[in-house]
Order: structure tokens, then C-alpha cells, then sequence
């Protein structure tokens, strides 16, 4: 039903490994991370460059993204994020393609020369932040269990005397008041643009119910922020779903599974979230040392997820969402006895949650004629500055 990719679009993890260990990590649930280098090889390195210069010419790319991720990507250290870095922006200078490159980070190991490194290539990084020192500190601790949102501000400081404004990641903890939460970033560090992660859990997990987190995080950011220009990605990704749109969320909307990533031994595999299904799950054949990034598209195991995650089960195929949630986050879908042939793990919440929306927003829309249609991202900006 849908045409294989062509990428213009890399996960690359340039560290195996995190100086953290967070409560709730989807990475080190499989464990055969742990067979992986520490960090991405020299070998990966070259052969990455060489065959990302020859797919962009091949295919006439005008942009590419790559994504640094981990583990913790800054473990990589600045000698080698200098020559990587430095590679890719000769590969956008001879190519002509527009490559642009960010990380996300826990932000503990930043620095004034990590903070002149990402200016210098323009790397956008995102910072992970769980909410107020309790929230955080409760979580993202490191190997001795210390908090860490002390050293995650300083690396927020750090950027900001730089010239960088980061993005920020939390991940939900569905006991709380996500008024706290938006308060902290909004009015405390004055962020404009952070996104508040759904939990990543699988049908042979129990996780506690999300739905009244949601619906009142979407509620404070509808009725006090977005027309104040501050963007919560989740929530605003549902708010275009339920209008009818694209999301550009792989956790949300229906549509294929089409990241290829890269682990630091040059495997290509697919998206790496659904390593939550355990060990070398999502293990593939293909290698940038020996195939092109195209080629992953022949491998079984990335077939299997890039096909699973439009192909809905029975349940979801009668859901009235069913186009604007696309039968939820792939992983979350994952059983031991039916694979991703189940709707996810959250969908009783994911239906009271884009039902919710619904209802918020159902009274601000107005139907106007072919000639005069917003785009989307126009139409979800007046209705949520209309509430």
C-alpha cells in the first residue's frame, strides 16, 4: 500500500552506552546493546560518509537529516564529533544538499566547548528534562543514583550563552499534575518548544493509565499557551490528527514505520524503540560496511516493521480514530503471543484522549469553501488560539 522510501533521514547512535541510568530507558531493555562498541567505529564512520555521498547523488537528494543519538551521544567526545561533524558538512558542500544534523542529549556532559562545537556545525540539540528537580531527580538519576537536573540546567545555561536555544524532552509520569510540569518549563525556564513523552511499554508490561494526564496536559496548553505561541508536540500532533492531518509523529497517525538507524557497528536496523520487545529484536542482516542504506529495505525484519505499522488489527480497523492514531506507537502495539497484530497497549486511552480533544475542539472549527482552506498547521494554530 505504501511505497518503500527512499531515507533522507538518519537515527544515528553514536554511543552504545549512557552515563545515566534512568528508571524508564527503552534501550538497555534489550540487551544485546551491550554487544555493541561503545561507541560508533571508526570503520562505521568512513563507510557512513562514503555511502551517504553516494545516496544523495544517487537519488538527487536536496536535503538529509541525520540524528545523533545513544545511549548518550556525547559520550562519542568532541575530538571525534569534530571530524564526523566536519565530514558531513564537507558531503553537504560537494553534494549540494541541505544536511541537517541535531542530537539529543541528557545534557550532563556539556560544556563551553561542547556548546562552540554545536554552534560551529549547527547542530540543533534537544535536551532530556522530566519536569521540576522531584520529578526529575525521582527518574533520570546517574550509576550511583544521584539526580541530575542540576547538571541538565547548567547544560541549559551552557547552550543558551552559546546562542542555542534547545529543544526539550520529557517523558510523562502519569501520577502527576502535568500542571507542575508546564508551569517549570513555561514561566521557570522559559521554553517555547518541549514535547512530554508517552511511557514506551508493551502488552507484556502493566503501565498505568495515561488518558487523565493527557487530556488535562492538553487542556492547560489549548486553554493557557497555544496562543501564546508554545508548542507541546504530542498534544498539538493530536490536535492535527483529529482535524484530519498529518501528524509527522511515528507515535501518532497512520502511515508506515520508514526510519532507518544506524548503531555504532554500521547494522542498519529499523526504528530502535522497538528493541522493548527484547533481546535482538531489532537485529537485521544488513550492515553499512557491505550494503547501502536501500538496502535495509530488503531485509525481512525491517519489512516487518515498516508493513506492520499500517497494517491494523481487527480492533482498530472499526476504531473511529483509527486514521488519527494509526493504531498507536508500534512498539506499544508488541505482544509475545501476537506480535504487533494488536491495537496498543494504551488504547482505551488513546481513544478517551483523542475523543476528549475532540469535544474541546469540535466547537471552534468553521467550514470554509476549497478556495479559501488553511494548511494545516494554519487551521490547528486558529483553533487552538481561538479557545
Amino acid at each position: 500500500m505504501f511505497k518503500l522510501p527512499v531515507f533522507d533521514y538518519l537515527l544515528l547512535k553514536l554511543a552504545a552506552r549512557c552515563n545515566l541510568n534512568c528508571t524508564y530507558c527503552y534501550w538497555f531493555r534489550d540487551k544485546s546493546v551491550y554487544e555493541k562498541p561503545k561507541v560508533l567505529t571508526a570503520e562505521a564512520e568512513a563507510a557512513l560518509i562514503e555511502k551517504l555521498e553516494g545516496h544523495i547523488r544517487l537519488h538527487g537528494l536536496t536535503t538529509f537529516s541525520v540524528l545523533f543519538h545513544g545511549g548518550e551521544p556525547l559520550l562519542f567526545g568532541k575530538r571525534r564529533m569534530v571530524q564526523l561533524a566536519d565530514s558531513l558538512r564537507r558531503v553537504e558542500s560537494e553534494t549540494g544538499c541541505r544536511i541537517d544534523l541535531s542530537i539529543t542529549t541528557n545534557g550532563v556532559l556539556l560544556d563551553d566547548e561542547w556548546g562552540a562545537v554545536l554552534r560551529y556545525f549547527q547542530i540543533s540539540p534537544t535536551l532530556s528534562l522530566d519536569g521540576t528537580r522531584e520529578i526529575n531527580d525521582s527518574r533520570r538519576v546517574d550509576h550511583v543514583g544521584h539526580g541530575t537536573y542540576d547538571r541538565i540546567l547548567a547544560g541549559l545555561d551552557i547552550l543558551r550563552r552559546h546562542g542555542i536555544e534547545p529543544g526539550v524532552l520529557a517523558v510523562c509520569r502519569p501520577s502527576d499534575d502535568p500542571s507542575e510540569l508546564v508551569t517549570h518549563f513555561v514561566q521557570d525556564l522559559g521554553l517555547k518548544h518541549f514535547d512530554v513523552l508517552v511511557p514506551d511499554a508493551t502488552h507484556d508490561d502493566r503501565p498505568k493509565t495515561i488518558a487523565p494526564y493527557y487530556k488535562r496536559l492538553f487542556d492547560i496548553w489549548y486553554d493557557g499557551h497555544a496562543g501564546r505561541g508554545v508548542d507541546v508536540r504530542y498534544v498539538h500532533a493530536i490536535l492535527k490528527g483529529v482535524l484530519g492531518g498529518n501528524s509527522h509523529l511515528e507515535s501518532i497517525g497512520y502511515g508506515p514505520i520508514q526510519t532507518c538507524a544506524m548503531m555504532t557497528d554500521g547494522a542498519l536496523e529499523p526504528l530502535d524503540v522497538l528493541r522493548i520487545a527484547g533481546y535482538q529484536t531489532t537485529r537485521t542482516e544488513v550492515s553499512i560496511l557491505t550494503h547501502t542504506f536501500q538496502d535495509v529495505t530488503a531485509d525481512p525484519l525491517w519489512r516487518r516493521a515498516f508493513e506492520q505499522a499500517s497494517n491494523l488489527c481487527d480492533t482498530c480497523k472499526s476504531c473511529e480514530y483509527r486514521l488519527a492514531c494509526g493504531g498507536g506507537f508500534l512498539p506499544h502495539r508488541w505482544s509475545t503471543e501476537r506480535g504487533y497484530d494488536n491495537p496498543s497497549v494504551y488504547c482505551d486511552d488513546s481513544k478517551d484522549i483523542f475523543g476528549h480533544v475532540w469535544q474541546r475542539v469540535a466547537p471552534a472549527i468553521r467550514v470554509t469553501t476549497d478556495q479559501q482552506r488553511l494548511p494545516l498547521d494554519q487551521a490547528a494554530a486558529e483553533v487552538a488560539a481561538s479557545a
